[in-house]
């Protein structure tokens, strides 16, 4: 798994290459923790592009993510989710507690908003 990152205003956009597994999530949690150092970034939105799956121990560090940007009124949000990451959301009933959107684009005007 390759994971880069890009800051716009509040937001954080991880561009994710590859399978998010339990043996790459250290590469996932130390982007994400690096830019949630500066304390204008609240939201990290996590671009699933070139992403085709996501197992269930990356999917518990992201509630608990979500969880803790929660403190500060900020989320975890989807963009760009194919079928298959939507199916795995879906059966875990977490479509509810993430915002979903169909591109990057979108995703950071609602973190802008």
């Amino acid at each position: 798994m390759n994971v880069t990152a890009e800051t716009y205003g509040h937001a954080v956009v991880v561009n994710i290459k590859g399978e998010i597994t339990e043996d790459g999530l250290s590469a996932l949690q130390e982007i994400v923790e690096r830019n949630l150092e500066y304390p204008e970034i609240t939201d990290v939105i996590l671009n699933m592009a070139e992403a085709p799956s996501v197992d269930s121990v990356t999917l518990e560090y992201l509630l608990d993510l979500h969880d803790k940007l929660a403190e500060d009124l900020g989320m975890v949000k989807f963009a760009n989710c194919d079928e298959n990451i939507l199916k795995i959301l879906e059966m875990t009933r977490l479509t509810r507690e993430f915002e979903l959107f169909d591109d990057v684009e979108k995703a950071i005007k609602s973190a802008q908003a």
